[in-house]
């Protein structure tokens, strides 16, 4: 071997060695599972996420395996923040659930830049008996009322009402009001299908604080139907079948009936200003459907984590075309947000942004929050609440 043969040798040598340096293998996560009492090892149970596109078949399948008794998987990070859940016999019904046996949040690892640890315990599936009742848990002045009939929907359903603490002393004093859809979930784990927003504990403790103005809220929960009742144009169903959306007529049952009920019933100011509405995922999409629709009424609207990929047969985004075929614009100001994990990355609510800037709303009536670590759950709607209420409040 010639001299100028070993320094070419040496030379790449090193050139390997620092490339591979700059490369060290990737930080893993092992994930530990306490699976159900109940669990058989016929049972199969797979974790998936952001880190294999939530995949359940093919080489990017994550299957638990037992090892020493326990139940674990060891996953590459290869991301910030790394979201997952755990399937049982790969069907997507069976998800992990509480003893309540209401669903849960799909979990989330923050990389802290090396190889780490978690356990993850699942007291039931989606779909299981439960082990124990959820106690009801409202906080503040509540009032029910039973089997108030929407006639829209030929149907009744119970009303729940939150009042202010300073409601039953300052007699002078009227509230502004704010309307949310999925009203089973607001304040009470016992009526919710999850994780409830725990919307009556945040406006006791942030209104006394003087973070947040005092409102009224009303909680309107949806019914059996509420993929038709919460799109408000025609859409292909999950089952790719062509559906009719009735979106307008639940907005007709908040506006033409309950609404008047709410305003003869309590000191309100039923000025548009003063009436908001929110809601989540299609309840989210039903928000700003009120905001281009019937900003005669509600004059600020909160659309957390909106459903922004509903098409119509045609393959057409329903929201999307709407906003293009807009004639009028009115004043009503949008809150609007969404986790990147969502729809991994943020360009649907940027360019629902840009629709909503390019047909004339004003800059200073949108708000767009982008949450690196937002799940789509009622946890963390709940946790960005409080700040897009405030922000809904400048200028009530």
């Amino acid at each position: 071997m010639t001299h100028h043969t070993i320094i070419l040798t040496i030379a790449a040598v090193l050139a390997l060695s620092a490339c591979t340096d700059k490369n060290p293998a990737a930080p893993t996560l092992t994930i530990k599972v306490t699976p159900p009492s109940a669990y058989s090892a016929s049972e199969t149970i797979h974790l998936v996420g952001s880190f294999n596109d939530w995949a359940l078949e093919g080489d990017k399948a994550y299957p638990l395996k037992t090892e020493k008794g326990e139940l674990s998987v060891t996953i590459p990070i290869t991301e910030k923040n790394v979201f997952f859940t755990l399937v049982k016999n790969k069907n997507w019904q069976l998800m992990p659930a509480n003893e309540m046996a209401k669903s849960q949040c799909i979990y989330l690892h923050k990389a802290t830049g090396g190889d780490a640890e978690m356990t993850a315990h699942i007291p039931l599936w989606t779909g299981d008996k439960p082990l124990k009742t959820a106690e009801p848990s409202l906080s503040g002045s509540i009032i029910q009322h039973k089997d108030f009939t929407l006639p829209q929907f030929a149907r009744s359903t119970d009303i729940y009402v939150y009042l202010p603490k300073s409601y039953q002393h300052n007699t002078d004093k009227t509230y502004p009001v704010l309307y949310m859809l999925d009203g089973q979930n607001i304040f009470s784990a016992h009526l919710a299908h999850s994780d409830e927003w725990r919307i009556d504990e945040l406006l006791e403790e942030l209104t006394t604080a003087g973070t947040l103005d005092e409102m009224i809220v009303v909680a309107v929960p949806n019914s059996a139907q509420r993929w038709v009742e919460y799109n408000p144009w025609d859409f292909k169903d999950r089952d790719g079948k062509a559906a009719q959306g009735q979106g307008e007529l639940t907005i007709r049952s908040i506006k033409d009936t309950l609404k008047p009920f709410i305003d003869s019933r309590y000191r309100t100011d039923p000025q548009p200003a003063s009436t908001g509405l929110a809601g989540s995922s299609l309840g989210g999409l039903m928000a700003i459907y009120a905001a281009l629709e019937h900003s005669d009424t509600f004059g600020f609207t909160a659309a957390f984590s909106p459903a922004l990929a509903i098409e119509n047969m045609d393959g057409i985004n329903v929201l999307f075309e709407a906003i293009k075929q807009q004639q009028t614009i009115g004043n009503s100001k949008i809150y609007f947000d969404i986790g990147q994990m969502e729809y991994g990355n943020y360009e649907q609510i940027e360019q629902l942004n840009s629709l909503l800037l390019n047909k004339g709303f004003k800059p200073e009536n949108l708000k767009l929050v982008k949450d690196d670590i937002g799940r789509h759950c009622e946890v963390d709607w709940s946790r960005r609440f409080p700040a897009a209420l405030e922000w809904l409040q400048a200028g009530i």
